[in-house]
């Protein structure tokens, strides 16, 4: 993990997951990052805070970018791969946050907060539409979803974030959440399901220890 640099997040870009926490489906991508601290691979034991409240899990796709974002360029051109992560999320925190009108990172930077798994080669964008991941908590299907289902696509994303941000070799797109997300109690298993190509893979378990 050490080649990542920058860590983007997309708030909101599944309808039904916004629509659950009784947000509006927002226009443009919500973007937000977290610090490469938090960055945790996707086994073995995932130590969190336990005393800033209710943790949730948010099971997203990742996208790696392999070059620099210049205007025009595809997603066929831009992006070297994809793998599982969960943005991890102090859900009582946040509320606090939105209360305030206050950016997120407090509720998002936490160390351990950015979980990833293992990258695997990018099909391109049609085949990035017909994946399916799905995330088990304690052997049962807490999430699951598709890119095809992501309010904005991947290639608006880094159109997005690229104008604004710039994108380039070892940064990261978190895509944005389905519905299902919930807290993480102590001794949780987690497993992270990806069906892709024809091949369904599987990463974990992480098993959560809250101090």
């Amino acid at each position: 993990m050490e080649e990542i640099r920058n860590i983007y997040c997309v708030g909101r870009n599944y309808a039904l997951h916004a629509k659950e926490l009784g947000n509006d489906v927002p226009e443009e991508p919500m973007i937000f990052s977290k610090p490469t601290h938090a960055l945790h691979p996707a086994s073995g034991k995932l130590a969190l805070p336990g005393s800033i409240g209710e943790i949730h899990y948010e099971l997203e796709i990742v996208a790696r970018i392999g070059k620099t974002y210049k205007a025009g360029m595809t997603v066929d051109e831009l992006v070297d791969g994809i793998a599982l992560g969960i943005d991890l999320t102090a859900r009582d925190v946040q509320s606090q946050l939105k209360e305030k009108r206050h950016p997120w990172l407090l509720a998002k930077g936490f160390v351990g907060s950015a979980v990833l798994g293992p990258f695997q080669p990018f099909g391109g964008e049609a085949a990035f539409g017909e994946i399916v991941f799905s995330l088990l908590k304690n052997d049962e299907t807490v999430q699951s979803g598709s890119p095809r289902d992501m309010i904005f696509s991947l290639q608006q994303l880094i159109d997005f974030i690229g104008t604004r941000m710039g994108l380039g070799a070892g940064d990261i797109i978190y895509t944005g959440t389905p519905a299902g997300v919930g807290p993480l109690a102590d001794g949780d298993a987690l497993e992270l399901k990806l069906a892709a190509g024809g091949k369904e893979e599987t990463f974990g378990p992480l098993y959560v220890d809250l101090i």
